[in-house]
């Protein structure tokens, strides 16, 4: 038993997020006696969607498939702004009563596991006041903090950039008092923030320019799907959502797949896609022909075209090419010896990766190193009992992702109350081990997720010690898998099982 002065749960989550609610909802759903708390380090809920503030924010999936699968998304609209992905959030959470396990400014310290008493205890202090408040205590951890720093964006040396008299801006760290109106501005970057920036800040600077080091595969959709909108009049609601959810997902996994198996066809059908939508002036071979092929790295989603119609009709330029340096005025580039004018630069160059807040966590009093060790099902670490970190997909849809690996937690969870268990532990046999592949756990080639990967677990690439990267998969592996392979439970007053 713990001191009398620390709480004890059976779960602790951290984060109150979209992985942190659906989490909580899918454990008061499945395990309703369960006691636990969802600590959240800032004052609101939403977790990225309470996060970022820069022009256009907005989430490059369908609504349909990304909104949770127990509550209904209110609007006809895909792709919604991180407003309304905040506001849905926060009515999903009252709706459901989940706000009530919710401490806000609890800020997550140190984490450790204690083998003799089978708990782990949480550091938490008052992100307002910086006081230290009572640990926590608690059988489970469940990481629902995401995979990126909120204090720190990926580090890009960009030569001459401390010479530069205009304002340099990350997007992570906009802010309101940001003024782009009659001014040059230079985005740095070719991904989904980037993408997702040149409409909206097109619109209010005097002249917008996308500086690429090398191209991205883009890809409009519709807002509003009219197969969504067909299915909504002729159904009742709970009905329509639950058929369009399987049909958006069906057809997401099945895109992902062709596009995987047959990726020169999938080339030759973007590269025409965007061929079609681009002024005719603009080269798709320089600009839109990147050396991976589809889904080595996220595909970039554009709602209505806004990124092609903003490169039509709005006073913008993409421009490819490597940067010589950055002078007082502006950016030379290295291939052609142009130098675009700016006045401001925003970096859209990546976020900071890293797992369960960067925290290592101890167990026994020695570090669990991610790096060094396997992921199991894409939800656990080798050699580390009751603890998971939920995260979603990054070559489709998030939610689905991290409602996926947290049922595989919720799997672990049942089979310890069956066998009267206070510990699971994914194990490897060493002598397995060490015929096992080190790969690495997210096999795209973005530059910021290949800089992570010292910060992130490897996957040996075989069933249970491999990454999920679809629903499709990750759903039959809940359906037909069990709780066992890979995994050790410690039962008191016996041996592990």
């Amino acid at each position: 038993m713990g001191s009398a002065s620390v709480e004890e749960l059976d779960v602790i989550i951290v984060g109150a997020g979209l992985s942190g609610l659906n989490s909580a909802y899918l454990l008061k759903k499945q395990i309703p006696d369960a006691k636990f708390a969802i600590l959240e380090g800032r004052n609101i809920i939403g977790g990225t969607w309470a996060f970022w503030k820069y022009p256009g924010a907005r989430s490059d999936s369908s609504a349909t498939v990304f909104r949770f699968a127990w509550h209904p998304w209110p609007h006809d609209l895909n792709f919604p702004d991180a407003p309304l992905v905040q506001a849905y959030a926060e009515d999903a959470a009252k709706v459901h009563g989940l706000d009530k396990h919710i401490r806000f400014n609890n800020k997550v310290g140190d984490r450790r596991w204690s083998t003799a008493e089978q708990m782990w205890t949480v550091d938490v202090t008052d992100a307002e006041t910086g006081a230290q408040l009572p640990p926590v205590r608690a059988r489970w951890l469940v990481n629902c903090s995401g995979y990126y720093s909120y204090e720190e964006a990926q580090k890009v040396e960009i030569p001459g950039i401390k010479q530069f008299r205009g304002e340099v801006v990350h997007p992570q760290f906009w802010s309101s008092d940001i003024d782009m109106k009659g001014k040059n501005v230079v985005i740095i970057g070719s991904g989904a923030t980037a993408i997702t920036m040149l409409p909206h800040v097109s619109k209010v600077a005097k002249h917008t320019t996308m500086l690429q080091r090398s191209p991205s595969y883009v890809m409009a959709l519709p807002r509003k799907d009219k197969m969504t909108q067909l299915l909504q009049r002729l159904l009742p609601r709970r009905l329509a959502d639950w058929i369009d959810w399987y049909r958006q997902m069906f057809l997401e996994s099945v895109f992902v797949w062709w596009l995987q198996t047959f990726p020169g066809a999938g080339r030759r059908l973007l590269r025409a896609l965007t061929k079609r939508s681009l002024p005719k002036d603009l080269d798709v071979d320089v600009h839109f022909k990147p050396a991976y092929n589809p889904f080595e790295q996220r595909l970039c989603l554009c709602p209505d075209a806004d990124f092609f119609k903003a490169l039509q009709n709005d006073p913008c330029t993409i421009v490819t090419d490597h940067i010589d340096t950055v002078t007082p005025t502006g950016i030379r580039l290295k291939g052609s010896g142009d130098e675009i004018p700016a006045d401001m630069i925003i970096t859209a160059t990546g976020l900071y990766v890293q797992l369960m807040n960067g925290r290592i966590p101890l167990v026994d009093g020695k570090p669990i190193r991610v790096t060094d060790l396997y992921g199991w099902r894409s939800c656990m670490i080798e050699g580390a009992p009751n603890l998971c970190f939920i995260i979603g997909y990054t070559t489709g849809t998030w939610t689905p992702g991290a409602d996926a690996h947290f049922r595989t937690v919720l799997s672990v969870m049942k089979e310890m109350r069956k066998r009267g268990a206070t510990s699971a532990t994914p194990t490897i046999d060493p002598a397995v081990r060490k015929t096992m592949p080190k790969l690495p756990a997210v096999p795209v080639t973005s530059g910021y997720l290949v800089n992570a990967r010292d910060r992130l677990p490897m996957s040996a690439g075989r069933y249970p010690w491999s990454t999920g990267l679809t629903y499709a998969a990750d759903a039959w592996h809940n359906l037909t898998g069990n709780a066992h392979d890979g995994m050790v439970y410690t039962v008191p007053n016996k041996k592990r099982l």
